[in-house]
């Protein structure tokens, strides 16, 4: 979608345009809560939730914020860059290096807390009854 109508004059009718055209895209891409959508202007910057007739009269008025370019409040996602090793590289790393991981750390500062026994009991314990491909302590990490 064309973001140039962010930069013109909030008079402009390549602004109107565009404010339609942005509204029309979040009603149909964003996650309404009651009725209501983050609004982008300079003023409530993504935090205050307004109804889209208050956002569309809160970016005649105030402006939106340009940096904004990536509507990621509005439903926008970004595309996750590929890599050349894989999906289950990460999974694959984590298994290998978790005893490395925690030594690293080291085995003291684990044992005062009781820590140490606790990440060796989640790093065996599957995520849920049935599982074979995750464990407590793997999707902490890869979260």
């Amino acid at each position: 979608m064309d973001r140039r109508w962010m930069n013109e004059r909030r008079m402009s009718e390549e602004y109107d345009k565009g404010v339609s055209q942005f509204l029309q895209y979040v009603e149909q891409n964003a996650k309404s809560v009651n009725g209501t959508y983050f609004c982008p202007c300079v003023r409530c910057l993504n935090q205050i939730r307004q109804d889209l007739g208050n956002v569309r009269d809160h970016l005649f008025m105030y402006g939106i914020m340009r940096t904004y370019t990536v509507w990621t409040w509005h439903g926008e996602v970004l595309e996750q860059p590929t890599t050349s090793r894989g999906t289950n590289y990460v999974e694959e790393w984590m298994s290998d290096h978790l005893e490395d991981m925690i030594r690293d750390v080291g085995e003291d500062n684990f044992g005062r807390a009781n820590l140490y026994d606790t990440l060796i009991n989640d790093s065996e314990q599957p995520l849920f009854p049935g599982c074979s491909n995750f464990t407590r302590l793997s999707s902490t990490l890869k979260l």
